[in-house]
């Protein structure tokens, strides 16, 4: 095991126990196996708000969903045998005062029964760290993560794509961060070899108040998003800043994101080297000892910094994404992989073999000439209109909205959907309403209670050569109107027959 966060325990030198903070969900339970069940240390303390053991079973079973059924219940049950200290109900973050260590999910700020004891132990010196905290520790290889308001999920996917395809066979890859489906195991990180590769997406949360360490990082954008969490627009930006700031090698930044330009000099200035993602040479952004990926008359064309000269990389519209914003991450992608080591040659065959996110512009059903597409991922208008634009290129759409505002900026997303709509289905929700305000009346909206009545709406109004396409641009449409009950493919295909 490399790393030294955990060395105290495993050495007999730590002065309190370590506290686990959420032990049903994701994290808890990747903690609670690593820490107790693979290293053995003891005193270790699990805190969750369930009431008792049936309802903390009820919460593992919700949260952890990656696991087959089988293999779910018996990680459950190993899970309740291991010799740890048990915090249920109301003996909740109770004992955190002795505390040599706490380990919490990246949105525990978020949860009432969390305060004011962990803020109070926070004050009293007690680290607080998370599983992205631990991972980064343990890995000895190359860390590459991935933020930025939108884009990280597809461009983090992307990227461990490329190197799962492109790295030499002696090299591994391993993958983590939001995504459940691609959750690195904490034990396998800390047995990876030194020419290994991370690929983590980092949340916003977790820069809230602390630096990921990484050696590459990616910053896709900055928009108005998860402001909530932060305070401010400004503490935002300097959350996602952390990340490329804190790199110890390469950022990789977007030349067409105006928040990200402004922090290349600072970047810079941290002995970190750049690269610019849709920067052509020549640009203004274009200095000495800059590294630049850029699509010209349509090849991809990369100039590594430093480099004298450019190399082509491929053919970006065989990415099996459309829009220009998948042209964006893609660009990213690369510039983080030439770094990581991988041949240009490698890269333009991996990038046209990438399996589309379920939930980013998923194409679930077509019937009659009319496609429908799920987007469920776009939860701000920045990305809605990402989506909008991508799809109108080749289908007019009968769009569907809903959820709660954020705080965003809509006009970009109502100027798509004037483009490119025939007709917005609005379910409940104040960011339907703020689109609504945006568009004034440029688009005809039908008003509906929930989405099976969306659906029918949708059918109605969709002619041959149409898409209909559920892009929120809001916040909490998949609690709201899909969870519980039937998948949005689901409810389309049954409404198909």
């Amino acid at each position: 095991m490399s790393g030294e966060l955990l060395r105290p325990w495993l050495h007999g030198e730590a002065t309190g126990p370590i506290h686990v903070i959420g032990a049903s969900g994701a994290e808890g339970v990747a903690l609670l196996q690593y820490l107790v069940g693979e290293l053995g240390i003891p005193r270790v303390h699990a805190h969750d708000f369930s009431a008792d053991e049936r309802a903390f079973a009820k919460s593992f079973r919700r949260a952890n969903t990656s696991w087959e059924r089988p293999e779910r219940e018996r990680i459950l049950k190993a899970l309740r045998s291991l010799p740890v200290t048990w915090h249920l109900g109301e003996s909740y973050c109770t004992g955190l005062d002795g505390a040599g260590l706490i380990f919490a999910s990246q949105n525990w700020f978020n949860y009432s029964s969390n305060m004011p004891a962990l803020p109070n132990a926070i004050a009293a010196g007690v680290p607080l760290r998370g599983v992205v905290d631990l991972a980064m520790d343990l890995f000895p290889g190359t860390r590459l993560g991935v933020t930025g308001s939108n884009g990280k999920s597809t461009t983090s996917g992307l990227l461990a794509h490329l190197l799962r395809e492109g790295l030499p066979t002696e090299r591994a890859l391993q993958h983590g961060g939001n995504d459940r489906n691609a959750q690195a195991r904490l034990d396998a990180l800390a047995t990876s070899a030194p020419e290994d590769c991370l690929v983590w997406e980092v949340s916003n949360r977790h820069l809230r108040d602390r630096t990921v360490p990484v050696d590459i990082a990616v910053l896709t954008n900055v928009t108005a998003n998860h402001i909530e969490d932060h305070g401010s627009w400004e503490a935002y930006v300097a959350a996602k800043a952390r990340l490329v700031r804190g790199a110890t090698q390469v950022a990789v930044l977007s030349a067409t994101d105006p928040e990200s330009v402004q922090l290349i000099e600072s970047v810079e200035s941290e002995g970190v080297r750049v690269w610019l993602a849709g920067c052509p040479p020549g640009d203004p952004l274009d200095r000495p000892g800059r590294g630049l990926v850029w699509v010209s008359d349509g090849t991809l064309v990369a100039r590594a910094p430093g480099a004298s000269s450019s190399v082509p990389v491929g053919d970006p519209t065989s990415l099996p994404l459309p829009g220009a914003h998948n042209q964006r991450n893609l660009m990213s992608a690369v510039a983080a992989a030439l770094e990581a080591g991988l041949s240009p040659a490698r890269l333009a065959t991996a990038w046209s073999r990438f399996a589309p996110m379920p939930g980013r512009l998923e194409e679930v059903a077509e019937r009659d000439g009319v496609r429908w597409i799920y987007d469920i991922q776009a939860t701000t208008a920045p990305a809605s209109e990402a989506g909008i634009r991508a799809v109108g290129e080749s289908s007019r759409l009968v769009l569907l909205v809903g959820g709660e505002d954020k705080g965003m900026d809509y006009a970009g997303m109502a100027n798509a959907a004037a483009d490119h709509a025939r007709a917005i289905i609005a379910l409940p929700g104040t960011g339907a309403v703020a689109l609504c305000e945006a568009l004034a009346g440029r688009v005809p909206v039908t008003d509906v209670p929930d989405l099976d009545a969306a659906l029918i709406a949708a059918r109605n109004q969709a002619e041959a050569g149409d898409a209909v396409l559920l892009s929120p641009g809001a916040a909490f449409f998949q609690s709201r109107f899909i969870t519980p009950g039937r998948s949005f493919a689901r409810r389309v295909r049954d409404l198909l027959g």
